[in-house]
């Protein structure tokens, strides 16, 4: 099986909704570090990245920063999913990483899908491999330690040490890019 970066891309149905992106979906151009969403914007659409990546920044007020807290790579849905289902304002942006094409669905197109099948189960183990890869991640910063965290987000995803730069990764597992070469050099040296 081929890894993924995010769980519920390993359901059977997901070619079939890549499908439905580009039979009803609309192309679309992102360049790099062009917004899918601004936070605080209403999530209306979700895409199916066809070429490119996308990351999810929260800004931190406190220390001025951006935390990166997801990513969509290719063959990959972005979305704010939270927004979309609630109808609530964007807690994060989501962010092109380089020129990346899209094919846009609005929600009801969305929401169309599932219905096409006549499964609400397929909707419901969508959201619950969404909700299980967020409640992993949250235990993990509880649980793990950095070195873990970093070692678990490498075996489950090793292409993203490609595809990201180790400072986004740092941010991601929440800890300095001082403490993810600390990590690197000692697992090196091991």
């Amino acid at each position: 099986m081929k890894m993924v970066f995010n769980k519920y891309l390993e359901l059977e149905e997901v070619d079939l909704m890549r499908q439905w992106f580009y039979s009803r979906g609309h192309r679309k151009e992102y360049k790099k570090n062009d917004l899918f969403i601004c936070e605080g914007g209403l999530s209306q659409s979700v895409g199916f990245v066809e070429f490119g990546s996308f990351r999810y920044l929260k800004w931190n007020d406190k220390s001025a920063y951006e935390q990166i807290v997801g990513y969509s790579f290719e063959n990959d849905f972005v979305v704010d999913y939270g927004s979309l289902r609630t109808e609530t304002r964007a807690l994060v942006s989501i962010q092109a990483m380089k020129d990346s094409v899209v094919w846009v669905l609005d929600n009801n197109l969305f929401d169309l899908f599932f219905d096409s099948l006549g499964e609400n189960d397929l909707r419901a183990r969508f959201a619950e491999l969404l909700f299980l890869d967020v409640y992993g991640r949250l235990m993990s910063f509880y649980i793990d330690s950095p070195t873990e965290r970093y070692l678990k987000l490498i075996g489950r995803f090793p292409d993203i040490l490609e595809l990201v730069s180790l400072k986004e990764i740092a941010s991601y597992i929440r800890v300095t890019p001082e403490t993810l070469s600390r990590i690197r050099k000692k697992l090196i040296s091991m």
